[in-house]
């Protein structure tokens, strides 16, 4: 039985999830210090034997605040992960150095008003932050190494 103190949580259309996330994702690619043999950020994909990043969503877009007419603010979670094969610490370093820069830099492009994410129609985005600063998230047998940064969007449709 469901408690009436805890909060339903009600997700935004996946129509718009989807919007936000495609729009995202163009935003973030035009980010121009990729690492070397990168060259964008695919979405909830990743290669094998090769450098690559992904954008992935942790849930869908949803509802933190309802209005009376109709609009809301909506919370939008996600990691980037960047995929390597390090020989040593210093590689497995600069990994992280590399997503803790490429956070920083969407958020500094946010916060100064220099380049604003454009995630579709009645939609702007009041805030981008960095829940996490990089680290490992997992090994596999190829060599394959995993690092990622967790970011919260929130925007607000009216």
């Amino acid at each position: 039985m469901k408690s009436t103190d805890e909060a339903t949580i009600e997700y935004v259309s996946a129509k718009e999830s989807d919007q936000v996330s495609r729009k995202l994702l163009s935003w973030l690619n035009r980010y121009q210090n990729f690492p070397a043999g990168i060259r964008s950020i695919d979405f909830e994909y990743l290669g094998e034997d090769k450098p690559c990043m992904a954008l992935s969503t942790i849930q869908g877009a949803y509802k933190t605040v309802q209005y009376i007419s109709g609009g809301y603010v909506a919370q939008y979670q996600f990691k980037l992960i960047y995929r390597a094969q390090p020989n040593t610490n210093s590689d497995r370093l600069k990994m992280d150095e590399a997503l803790d820069l490429m956070a920083d830099m969407a958020i500094y492009r946010f916060s100064e008003k220099e380049d604003y994410p454009d995630i579709g129609d009645g939609l702007n985005v009041t805030e981008l932050t960095c829940d996490t600063r990089s680290g490992f998230f997992g090994r596999y047998e190829n060599g394959d190494e995993d690092h990622q940064i967790l970011m919260t969007m929130e925007y607000e449709r009216k």
